[in-house]
């Protein structure tokens, strides 16, 4: 990219709050970008951004316009699934898809990073979204990064020097693979769907989520698991997995009067999650990726090419967004 980008925010999600999406929209113009907001972005349906053919058609609007090079979704929350049919079918009316665009999101945006990654040959963006409160207020480095990468530029050790750190034995050598995945939650909510997820097999898939219960984290991983979407995975990157814990089950005793609740279990903890739910895994994983919903915000290329080594070493090889 090496004039000034023109963004499009659009909504494809959940309720966009007015105050917080001005501001993220002007920290994007400071640093060089031509970003329009869709005012559709202000739109409600029950918990969304306005209704779905609302939202499907704000997004279309943007990724059929000759004028815009980026889509940013304003936010996450959820409903992009519920866009997944109907932009699938303008596209077929339309009779192809909309020229290469880059699409910037991440936690409900993961299945449109799917979709328009392997359907319409976009470079989709994993990165935080300006209607959020905290929209570029994290580290100095993954701001930079992100607006390198979004600029076309490579951002060179936006990770740190080695951030990860293998659960199980590392691979015997560097892996140099194409990376996917995003959101553990997204990801296996569209198994079994017509938009099901690329299989892992000599990928490098990273997974991140916010707000769940350990066993939950565990069902929907089991069940891309037992779905035959991590056979022959090359490598599994964790991110953060933001306010995940335990809660066990109580039990009230019918003896006591008071109505004291016992544990049926003792409370765990992350460690055990990691040692239980992933290190289990017949792949090489790894821990400290930094992206996700915080504390790390850090910007990650989908459909691009990494190297990992056995050291945690991680870095970013080639990305088609990237200037030559």
């Amino acid at each position: 990219m090496t004039r000034v980008p023109t963004v499009a925010v659009v909504a494809a999600s959940s309720v966009v709050p007015r105050v917080e999406l001005d501001a993220g929209a002007e920290r994007l113009r400071a640093e060089g970008l031509d970003v329009r907001v869709d005012p559709r972005c202000l739109s409600a349906h029950f918990t969304y951004a306005g209704a779905d053919h609302d939202r499907a058609a704000s997004f279309w609007d943007a990724a059929t316009n000759p004028a815009i090079d980026i889509l940013w979704m304003a936010r996450g929350g959820y409903g992009a699934g519920r866009l997944l049919p109907l932009l699938a079918d303008l596209a077929v009316a339309r009779g192809s898809p909309p020229p290469r665009k880059l699409l910037v999101g991440y936690s409900d945006v993961t299945v449109l990073h799917e979709f328009v990654r392997t359907r319409w040959n976009w470079s989709t963006l994993h990165a935080p979204m300006p209607a959020a409160p905290n929209f570029g207020q994290y580290h100095k480095a993954h701001w930079r990064a992100l607006i390198d990468l979004v600029h076309g530029r490579h951002p060179h050790r936006a990770w740190g020097e080695r951030p990860l750190t293998w659960l199980n034995p590392p691979p015997g050598k560097s892996v140099e693979a194409e990376i996917i995945g995003g959101n553990l939650a997204l990801w296996a909510s569209a198994v079994g769907t017509p938009f099901a997820p690329t299989p892992a097999r000599d990928r490098i898939l990273v997974l991140e989520d916010v707000g769940e219960r350990f066993y939950r984290l565990d069902r929907m991983l089991t069940q891309v698991r037992q779905a035959g979407l991590l056979d022959g995975t090359a490598a599994l990157l964790l991110g953060d997995f933001t306010d995940c814990d335990d809660d066990p089950p109580k039990l009230v005793r019918a003896a006591a009067p008071d109505g004291t609740q016992t544990p049926l279990r003792p409370q765990l903890h992350w460690p055990d999650a990691l040692r239980e739910i992933f290190a289990r895994l017949p792949v090489p994983v790894a821990t400290g990726l930094p992206v996700g919903h915080g504390p790390n915000f850090a910007p990650l290329p989908l459909g691009a090419k990494y190297r990992a080594w056995a050291d945690g070493a991680f870095e970013l090889v080639e990305w088609d967004w990237l200037n030559g």
